[in-house]
């Protein structure tokens, strides 16, 4: 593929390229429909055949003989000549081509490309081919002079008028439309020596007027800080901007290439850096994804009143008014501005010093981020020592030098953070650290509110064997007077403290110390800790036949809380177990005991829809099944209930609409074709229960019948009566006998033996009375 671009120069005139063969050396070479061949060495009389046919008596001068290929099919061609010789093969091929400008649509003062594809099955070399360019706007020709202009590449070709001739396609030539009017073009590509032709269309504008603004009328930074300020802009791919200060003293001239493709750019500006004869340095541009434009697309030019006035290393521009004037275009495009702003360079300051804390379990100090301490870091000057100190400065006018270009805290000689245990020790000096001493990604920059947070682990703080716990440290933060900006030292400091971890529950306590749980449907259990907000706990409840669980997290008073329906539990049952984790703290565990719930924490439960559900616990396989629910309202007034029961993997919902007192039943068929287990639930918004039903293949034998009672004696004791008989064997279909275990109930028909044997000896005493 070749592309009209960059200017080529075109050595000499322009000439059609036609094949040249020769007889004796023929071998698969390629041609093109439309090319006139010249081939050499033939001897008369010489034919051109295809597919065994002769399609064309070849006239031979001097040897040689032309073969006009314009009316050829593709295919294989030989040459017979002379007595019956016969040339190698070549091929004729048709020759397609595709051409289409690169833009659709520019404007007056573009410039653009045009794509020239050669398409064939067999395409030609681009370096061999030449092409005659014409050219319509609407219904007119466009004339030698102006398409000369458009595509500068092109020579005139000799007794062709309005037609330029490019040869030598592989390289790139430019379609220009700086001085050309405005409408729909048509260019017709015309391959000289070939049949093939295209066509390319392009729409051209009118220049749109060309117009920079600045976003805000006023913009206010400190010195020592990094200014900014937005430019929006339209109809320019460049811009200048114009910086002086009050005294015309400084100025300097800002110069933005390519923003073409951008609706707006935000010049960084920073004013530490400004006047020190580092350009480079001084403004950073940014497109409107937030990236920065290549340095060679900003060009920076600072001049000074005079030599003697220079500023020197040690200082620094001075606060102030600086006027900023833009220009849509360099320097040399425009020379008015079209909107005006003024920068206002105020004093640098430092302010207070805060601490506060955040959960260990949700963040890693080298991970926090600005959005994380707006959000979940709480004020406070003591921390446990699982958890993450954050010390916020604010400070302005530091911004300019102790961060790197990506806006990462690299710090500077001048500027001091640092940590002391207020505790002296016996010998020595008292344990300190330095901010130099802390990972850069464990500061935090927050340079809008000119302020800046570092973040460390509170267990670094102290050593590894606990013993500065509960002591306290002081923060200082200082300026020194070798900063560029402050004639004294300033120091800004607090203090803080390390608090050894704890998590405990906390509620009524009998005699015994253990603590008192209601047994009602949302009875609460709490726990205190100092550790963060934010930190994950979660509590465990034990009975004898239950387990209760529940996550936690600690809120802004320091406090978990849960709740759990124990309203099943008799009170004083014992609970074996009651605990609590936050974060990686050790457990706190107790004992405790259910106590009667007060009257005002337990819903009157004749109020709401009540409901009653009954279904057999177990049954054999396809035997019929059915969940039985009644609903009833206690409820003052009528109401509505919805009804949700699930059995198995199926759920079925039932609008209730009911009277004071009204109740209705539903049934429910349960699926019996399979043996397993099928839970069931049903709940109201006021009630619940829920259950499982067996389906066993398993089917109880008939039990056998009693046996008879012996005859009585004569006069003698009562006959034994006969031995009960035993159960019936089950179906030859049925797995098995069944079993039943012993127990010191009486199983089976035994009651009514024992009735049976009563009534008998209540017999015998009477006769033996009578």
């Amino acid at each position: 593929m070749s592309v009209f671009a960059m200017a080529a120069s075109l050595p000499g005139a322009v000439a059609a390229q036609d094949e040249t063969l020769d007889a004796d050396d023929i071998n698969e070479e390629d041609v093109w429909i439309g090319q006139e061949v010249e081939i050499s060495n033939l001897n008369s009389p010489a034919d051109l055949s295809h597919d065994g046919d002769t399609v064309q008596n070849l006239r031979v001068n001097d040897r040689s003989a032309t073969v006009d290929t314009s009316d050829l099919e593709e295919g294989r061609y030989f040459v017979k000549h002379g007595d019956n010789n016969s040339t190698g093969v070549f091929w004729v091929n048709e020759h397609n081509v595709n051409v289409d400008f690169e833009d659709s649509s520019v404007e007056q003062g573009d410039s653009t490309t045009l794509n020239y594809d050669d398409t064939s099955d067999q395409p030609r070399n681009d370096s061999d081919v030449e092409v005659h360019v014409t050219a319509e706007l609407g219904n007119e020709t466009v004339g030698q002079e102006d398409l000369e202009s458009i595509l500068p590449d092109g020579e005139s070709v000799e007794d062709e008028d309005d037609t330029v001739a490019i040869s030598n396609l592989s390289e790139d030539i430019a379609a220009d439309f700086s001085e050309q009017d405005t409408g729909n073009y048509e260019f017709t590509v015309d391959v000289t020596d070939t049949t093939a032709e295209d066509t390319a269309e392009i729409t051209v504008g009118e220049e749109p007027e060309t117009d920079a603004q600045f976003d805000e009328s006023t913009y206010e930074e400190n010195v020592g800080d990094v200014a900014e300020f937005e430019i929006e802009h339209d109809g320019t791919d460049n811009l200048t901007v114009n910086m002086t200060d009050e005294e015309e003293f400084y100025t300097a001239d800002i110069e933005i290439t390519g923003v073409e493709g951008e609706d707006n750019v935000t010049v960084q500006y920073n004013t530490y850096e400004a006047g020190q004869g580092n350009s480079d340095e001084v403004v950073t541009v940014l497109d409107d994804e937030g990236e920065a434009l290549d340095d060679s697309n900003v060009t920076v030019t600072e001049e000074l009143e005079n030599d003697e006035n220079q500023l020197g290393e040690d200082e620094r521009l001075l606060p102030g008014d600086y006027e900023l004037e833009v220009f849509p275009g360099t320097a040399d495009e425009t020379e008015d501005e079209t909107d005006a702003a003024v920068l206002l360079l105020e004093e640098r300051s430092t302010g207070d010093m805060n601490t506060w804390a955040l959960a260990g379990d949700d963040f890693d100090a080298a991970d926090v981020d600005l959005e994380d301490v707006e959000d979940s870091a709480v004020s406070t000057d003591t921390v446990a020592d699982e958890d993450r100190l954050v010390v916020g400065v604010e400070a302005s006018g530091i911004y300019g030098y102790a961060l790197d270009d990506d806006g990462n805290w690299v710090g500077d000689d001048t500027l001091k953070l640092k940590f002391e245990d207020t505790e002296e020790p016996r010998y020595g000096d008292a344990d300190s650290f330095k901010l130099e001493n802390i990972s850069n990604d464990q500061v935090i920059v927050d340079e809008d509110e000119d302020r800046f947070f570092v973040v460390v682990d509170a267990d670094e703080v102290v050593d590894e064997d606990d013993e500065e716990i509960d002591e306290t440290w002081n923060v200082t933060f200082s300026v020194s007077e070798t900063n560029d900006y402050v004639d004294d030292e300033e120091t800004v400091e607090t203090q803080f403290s390390v608090e050894e971890a704890f998590v405990e529950l906390v509620g009524d306590q009998d005699e015994d110390d253990r603590f008192q749980i209601d047994n009602s449907n949302e009875s609460e259990l709490t726990a205190e800790t100092n550790l963060a907000p934010g930190t994950d706990g979660d509590f465990r409840l034990r009975t004898t036949s239950e387990v209760y669980t529940s996550d936690a997290e600690i809120d802004g008073d320091g406090v978990l809380t849960t709740t759990f329906n124990l309203s099943g539990h008799e009170a004083g049952d014992e609970i074996q177990t009651l605990r609590v984790t936050a974060g990686d703290e050790p457990a706190h565990e107790a004992e405790g005991v259910f106590v009667s719930a007060d009257g005002d924490d337990q819903p009157d439960k004749k109020d709401g829809f009540k409901l009653d559900a009954s279904a057999p616990s177990e049954v054999n396989v396809d035997d019929n099944a059915t969940l039985d629910v009644t609903v009833v309202n206690n409820n003052d007034e009528a109401g509505n209930a919805t009804l949700e029961v699930t059995i198995g993997d199926e759920e079925y919902t039932e609008e209730l609409e009911l009277d004071t007192g009204e109740s209705t039943t539903e049934s429910f068929e349960f699926d019996t074709s399979e043996e397993g287990d099928v839970d069931w639930s049903v709940e109201t918004g006021d009630d619940s229960d829920s259950g499982t039903l067996t389906v066993s293949d398993k089917v109880k034998g008939e039990n056998g019948a009693n046996g008879a009672n012996g005859d009585n004696g004569a006069n003698g004791g009562n006959g034994d009566n006969g031995a009960n008989g035993g159960n019936g064997d089950n179906d030859e279909k049925n797995n098995g006998d069944d079993k039943q275990d012993d127990d010191e109930t009486v199983p089976g028909f035994g009651v009514a033996v024992a009735i049976v044997a009563l009534l008998g000896a209540a017999m015998l005493a009477t006769r033996r009375q009578n």
